[in-house]
């Protein structure tokens, strides 16, 4: 039996028993959701491989269509166009702190537009379309950060307290988790030193920009190769920039996001550039290498893994096919060991980083080890409606089961070293998926962001299968349509929606202040004469306030409706959490009352209020 065709029907099984499995455990739609998906896409494999080696030609001939090229001049003024018009909603937004529902929809719309550029049967500018994605990428990452002051989610705060004592100090702060691996935190500091920027616009422009840039460079490289057809590499770029997660790290710009670039070049060094110079790929990707050690430890592992499954893969696929290619393999065993042995010392001898992981271990990654959550909070998601959470997840279920298509196809090629690219893909996601459901943890989201890098390919390879040689203009147009959908499900979930989840009232947290309320901390700080009471997320302004125990999360308080009980003397009350969905343990919750009114009715005394946020001192006499 062809290969191809036994891991069709392996994932066939695999997908039926993963539905039975979550059907009689979790219960949960949306899990079973995903096994459905890529129950459909092996089937739709199946369907197609019989005419599927003929849907990629090579590259197109010289010769080109004037009419096509002047086709091409008008896609790319309507992509400014639409470009322009979407910086224009955002200027006259009804909402300060969100992007209207319009950007979203022409955000999606230039997706499209993008996508019929690289159907197009003429010579592409393969430049005028890497810009056009780098552009978008800028638009969608760029107008979360500047549309809210300060820092999105909990760990840039952190990482900024950081960066400031290490501007401070003019060194590196001791006694801190990443005081032996700040490459991260070095690059932010010194664009901050050299173009006097602050930290969220000398993140933007370092660590945010270099993902939004090498991406889409990288994965162009690395499709164009496989295939032998750029339109692989430029709407690989597409999708990519435009996953959910890779938005969500854009956004945050971490350390975990930051080293993620290292490992992008490292893969297109070994797979792209080492058949042509292999000692320069091999020098440069000892470089970049290290860099990930002294950058991340998630990505260090990840990456270590990466290189042994790579190896592992080629090894496999020559032993199937017995072809006896004389190739080199794109990921040497001693390079993978050389690696393996270089970040464990470095954790054991210097960063301390191998006692955690013994830790782990030891636990068995048990998620307790990183979520702690009471009953209520656990069970949130039931109160959520079922299609509001399948729109959270279809995109990137969609994403990842698709890119099945393109593994298959592959395989069916005899690609040896696109089916090392898949099985990477596939064993990264599986790390970030089978938690959910088996009660353990890797911190699953950093999993995904790891698994669209390598998948997005394989994805793109699936989209045009399906499309295969067809120039019709009704087929190009429902295509286009299709990759603005699918867009807009990835650039409208609350992964890749920070501001303003229109679409998804009840399962997603703002991760950002207002100015108003950042005024609010700031005097609350200054006139309180002990710690202050407040939501979770609050508590991250104590990463820069003067005094590290000035807010104490009170979830226990906020999720029972009672204070005076637990003695909290100070409470402050953000006015979004008394009608949204908010950050409560290690997972979200809906207020059933009005904390106002009820820390009235217990005899708090109202003594600060900014019309973002209120004060509450309880009254004694």
């Amino acid at each position: 039996m062809h290969l191809d065709k036994a891991l069709a029907y392996l994932g066939i099984v695999a997908s039926v028993i993963l539905v039975i499995y979550l059907a009689l455990t979790t219960g949960r739609l949306v899990y079973m959701l995903a096994g459905v998906l890529v129950l459909l896409s092996c089937l739709l494999w199946l369907a197609i491989r019989e005419n599927a080696q003929s849907a990629f030609p090579g590259p197109q001939l010289a010769g080109v269509s004037p009419g096509k090229d002047r086709l091409s001049a008008v896609l790319f003024i309507l992509f400014l166009a639409l470009y322009v018009l979407s910086i224009a909603v955002l200027y006259l937004r009804a909402s300060q702190y969100e992007r209207p529902p319009g950007y979203f929809i022409l955000t999606s719309l230039m997706a499209g537009v993008i996508a019929v550029e690289t159907l197009l049967p003429c010579r592409r500018k393969a430049s005028e379309i890497l810009l056009q994605v780098i552009l978008l990428g800028i638009s969608v990452v760029w107008s979360q950060i500047l549309i809210i002051p300060g820092m999105m989610q909990s760990d840039p705060w952190a990482h900024k307290m950081f960066v400031l004592q290490m501007l401070d100090l003019h060194t590196i702060p001791q006694g801190y988790m990443y005081t032996y691996i700040p490459l991260f935190h070095l690059e932010i500091a010194g664009t901050s030193l050299l173009a006097g920027l602050d930290y969220r616009l000398a993140t933007m422009f370092s660590v945010s920009l270099a993902q939004l840039v090498i991406f889409p460079l990288v994965i162009y490289s690395l499709g164009t190769a496989l295939f032998n057809d750029e339109r692989i590499g430029l709407l690989g770029g597409l999708m990519l920039i435009t996953a959910n997660q890779q938005i969500s790290m854009g956004v945050v710009s971490i350390p975990n996001a930051f080293a993620a670039v290292f490992m992008a070049l490292v893969i297109y060094l070994l797979f792209k550039l080492k058949s042509t110079s292999p000692i320069w790929a091999r020098n440069l990707a000892l470089i970049l290498l290290f860099a990930i050690i002294l950058t991340h430890t998630i990505t260090a592992a990840c990456m270590a893994l990466v290189l042994y499954l790579t190896w592992g893969a080629c090894r496999f696929y020559d032993h199937i096919r017995r072809d006896g290619s004389t190739e080199a393999y794109p990921v040497t065993l001693a390079l993978a060991s050389l690696f393996l042995a270089t970040m464990l010392g470095w954790w054991y001898f210097v960063s301390g980083h191998f006692a955690v992981l013994l830790d782990l271990i030891r636990q068995g990654f048990s998620q307790d080890y990183f979520v702690q959550n009471p009953r209520v909070i656990d069970i949130y998601h039931e109160f959520v409606p079922v299609l509001e959470q399948i729109f959270n997840n279809t995109g990137m279920f969609l994403f990842f089961a698709l890119s099945l298509v393109g593994i298959f196809y592959l395989v069916a090629r005899r690609e040896r070293n696109g089916f090392a690219l898949g099985v990477v893909g596939i064993t990264i996601l599986a790390l970030g998926f089978f938690p959910l459901v088996t009660g353990l943890s890797f911190i699953e989201h950093r999993w995904w962001y790891f698994a669209q890098i390598f998948l997005s390919v394989p994805l793109t390879a699936s989209l045009l299968l399906v499309i295969g040689r067809s120039r019709k203009r009704t087929v190009t147009l429902l295509f286009a349509a299709c990759i603005s959908l699918f867009v807009f499900a990835m650039i409208a979930s609350p992964a890749a929606n920070n501001d303003n989840p229109f679409l998804s009232p009840n399962s997603a947290v703002r991760t950002g202040f207002t100015k108003s309320e950042l005024r609010a901390f700031d005097t609350v700080d200054s006139i309180r004469a002990g710690p202050v009471g407040a939501d979770r997320y609050a508590r991250v302004v104590n990463y820069v306030a003067s005094d590290p125990d000035f807010i104490i999360p009170i979830d226990e308080m906020l999720i029972e409706g009672a204070y005076r009980s637990h003695g909290i003397s100070t409470v402050l009350v953000r006015d979004y959490i008394r009608d949204h969905t908010i950050i409560c343990y290690d997972g979200m919750f809906r207020l059933t009352h009005d904390p106002e009114r009820t820390l009235d009715r217990e005899e708090y005394d109202r003594v600060y209020e900014s019309g973002s946020a209120s004060l509450f001192v309880l009254n004694n006499s």
